[in-house]
């Protein structure tokens, strides 16, 4: 059974210096985005992010979780519900600046790439994914990361 939240996940990497961050296009709805999907049976916001971070860039459970301040609502009929009327989609990050070779698309996505932050935010469809870019670009300038899972 489809659980009531949603979480959305940032695959970062730093390359000499710099940060770029993994988009995906999807193909169904043509938008560019990060990682994101909704909770199964009584899995845990975190399960969630992990489980729908190795689904959909094919990822072995080995990275880093980091918990964002973002938080965003979005309405229940994108998935069906009737109620709630909102759901909140938490915002996650991980690094996969060791694991970046085995990057490989979910079929649910028909690209994948590595992009700035200026270009990730033009890319972007949804402000609840710019808002959380935004968070997560200022943390990693300001080295203010919280690890809330390691695997």
């Amino acid at each position: 059974m489809r659980q009531p939240f949603q979480i959305l996940v940032i695959p970062f990497i730093k390359n000499k210096d710099k940060y770029r961050f993994g988009v995906l296009l999807r193909k169904e709805e043509e938008v560019w985005q990060f990682v994101a999907g909704g909770g199964e049976e009584d899995e845990t916001i975190v399960a969630t992010a992990r489980r729908e971070s190795a689904e959909e860039l094919n990822l072995d459970k080995r990275f880093q979780i980091y918990q964002l301040d973002s938080l965003a609502h979005i309405p229940g009929y994108h998935f069906s519900f009737k109620r709630p009327y909102v759901i909140p989609e938490y915002s996650f990050a991980i690094d996969l600046s060791v694991c970046l070779s085995d990057v490989k698309l979910s079929l649910e996505h028909k690209e994948f790439k590595w992009v700035s932050y200026e270009e990730a935010f033009k890319l972007l469809a949804w402000d609840s994914n710019k808002t959380a870019l935004y968070e997560l670009n200022e943390r990693l300038k300001n080295h203010d990361m919280n690890v809330i899972e390691k695997g």
